[in-house]
């Protein structure tokens, strides 16, 4: 199939590699030439516009980092919706608010062209296996033409429901994403003080009713002292953000992840281009407390 892609990020870029090596005509748009050059000596094409890739491609996806991005991308004079006709699927894996949604669907469904919110959860580990999680809002059969093509690259996809139910699953993750990473930093500074080998109380967790899937994501980068950005403290704050707003507009108390907000802000201070396995920083700062590993496990 003829497909297209844009927003050649951390995500992105093994993204068009799977579709790529799965067989598809790739074509492939980003903000930065890099990306584009390594795209196409993997086998992509590149396209001159947003709207050049719109016009070659059956089924486009693209994967950014905002919601002004999507503006900037899709409703641009050679954005995306300028080069969209009858038929043609969008696919947009950003993480963003459904108010964006159903004005992108919007203005393609003007076009005949069908819209499709798809986050994705597994982080660049997921992307470049090709396993990740995909969380469809929209149309059933947009969703069902366009699961051979997110195939390549999804290990586990589903149809959630109407736009921007896609988006709302991913920002219920997100928000507890905060709220557990507030809570593991709480977790093994409390361990680090009390003299316990936080790997051990990992250990044990695990096998436990408190573990959550945060303490994979965060032991080894916390022991190791690994903070390079897999998913950015600076992209949770604003995804949290996007769940607050969401928690507003349907008069929902979020107490806890109000809390956990709270500390992704204050982590977002000094760490927001890390991981956000760094909200932990703050904490060790304010106890003088820093979690390490004691040993090889």
């Amino acid at each position: 199939m003829n497909v297209g892609f844009i927003g050649l990020g951390t995500m992105g870029l093994p993204m068009t590699y799977h579709l790529i090596e799965a067989g598809h005509t790739t074509y492939v748009a980003s903000r930065s030439l890099g990306p584009i050059e390594k795209a196409v000596a993997h086998g992509g094409i590149k396209a001159e516009s947003p709207k050049a890739l719109m016009e070659a491609a059956d089924i486009v996806m693209t994967c950014l980092p905002l919601p002004e991005t999507i503006t900037a991308v899709y409703e641009g004079k050679d954005g995306l919706i300028a080069g969209a006709s009858p038929g043609k699927i969008v696919i947009d894996h950003s993480t963003v608010d459904r108010a964006t949604n159903e004005r992108v669907k919007a203005l393609l469904l003007e076009k005949g062209a069908g819209f499709i919110d798809a986050p994705v959860s597994g982080g660049p580990m997921g992307a470049k296996a090709g396993k990740l999680t995909i969380m469809c809002g929209g149309e059933a059969e947009d969703v069902e033409k366009a699961r051979p093509v997110m195939e390549a690259y999804g290990g586990y996809i589903v149809h959630v429901g109407q736009t921007g139910s896609g988006t709302t699953v991913k920002l219920l993750n997100n928000m507890l994403i905060g709220v557990h990473q507030a809570a593991l930093a709480e977790c093994y500074v409390m361990a680090e003080r009390a003299g316990v080998d936080p790997a051990i109380a990992y250990d044990v967790i695990k096998k436990s009713a408190g573990f959550s899937k945060s303490m994979d994501w965060a032991v080894d980068a916390i022991l190791d002292r690994a903070f390079d950005a897999r998913f950015s403290i600076d992209l949770l704050h604003k995804d949290i953000g996007l769940a607050l707003e969401l928690g507003e507009q349907l008069n929902m108390p979020l107490d806890l992840v109000k809390l956990g907000a709270k500390k992704v802000a204050e982590a977002k201070q000094s760490y927001g281009h890390q991981d956000v396995s760094a909200i932990i920083r703050p904490l060790e700062e304010k106890t003088g407390t820093t979690v390490k590993r004691h040993s090889e496990q």
